[in-house]
């Protein structure tokens, strides 16, 4: 088992195996949160940061409680409405390999 020890300003060491395990780079976003009453640590996705966003907008257009999570609740509703039809596009996109884009942007045929 591997201990670290919490700086002055707070810090931590993730010891390297758990670093290795998650593949956690210098630079990894991580979330410190409570459950119950043990303390758990993940790694943040862009899917917490969009929730982020989406909660300091509805705070700041002041809905709070039972009325803030039903609004969240939407708007995550419409962003994975529109995340699938994105992705849903995207795979219907032909593409081509890197090499023949090359040539035909060097003998003018964009």
């Amino acid at each position: 088992m591997d201990y670290t020890t919490l700086t002055s300003k707070g810090q931590v060491t993730v010891p390297k195996e758990i670093r290795d395990k998650f593949n956690w780079k210098e630079g990894t976003k991580l979330k410190f949160y409570l459950d119950g009453e043990e303390l758990k640590v993940r790694e943040v996705t862009i899917a917490d940061e969009m929730e982020d966003l989406l909660l300091k907008d509805l705070n700041d257009l002041g809905y709070t409680g039972k009325e803030l999570k039903a609004k969240l609740l939407e708007r995550k509703e419409v962003l994975n409405k529109t995340f699938d039809k994105f992705i849903e596009e995207r795979l219907q996109e032909e593409t081509v390999p890197l090499e023949e884009a090359i040539r035909s942007i060097e003998n003018g045929e964009v």
